[in-house]
């Protein structure tokens, strides 16, 4: 990262592969084109430290912390996936294998329905789902990724879905 004010140079051959390496992928920044912007030429797309969370949070729990953070997260989505799919109100659309369950409604996963679902769980303040499509079915996506979500959090979680369902 630059300090404020100052220039940063950058020379490549293969700029190809600069655009290969740093491309960003998020659907609402765009494609690369032939004269790419600067967010697909560059490590960075913000000016923020994004390290000093992340060695802060190695600091604090380490290395056993951190993976048992990870399990307790994979557990929680299993655990919601196995939840879900014992209910027929829902459909898992994926198995899941880490750490985000993909699932929609089993009756009418309409994208009007989906939507409504994720404003009425977002609404709470504690809960958030996100919209996605897989396979050309509106869907919804729980990631587990918060370092204080327990598997005790899964009642509340289906009941906050289920009540907006």
């Amino acid at each position: 990262m630059a300090p404020r004010g100052r220039r940063v140079l950058q020379f490549t051959r293969r700029r190809d592969l600069q655009i290969r390496v740093f491309r960003n992928s998020a659907a609402y920044l765009g494609r690369p084109t032939e004269t790419p912007d600067l967010i697909h030429l560059t490590p960075e797309n913000s000016r923020r430290l994004r390290a000093l969370a992340a060695w802060f949070s190695l600091t604090a729990y380490g290395r056993d912390g951190h993976r048992e953070i990870v399990e307790r997260n994979m557990a929680t989505a299993r655990a919601l996936g196995d939840r879900l799919s014992a209910d027929p109100r829902w459909r898992l659309l994926a198995p899941v294998r880490l750490n985000v369950v993909c699932f929609t409604v089993a009756d009418d996963p309409a994208p009007g329905r989906i939507d409504h679902i994720v404003k009425t769980v977002a609404s709470g303040g504690d809960l958030f789902v996100t919209p996605t499509v897989l396979n050309g079915t509106p869907a919804l996506r729980a990631a587990f990724s918060n370092w204080r979500t327990t598997p005790d959090h899964l009642d509340r979680i289906v009941s906050a879905l289920n009540a907006a369902l």
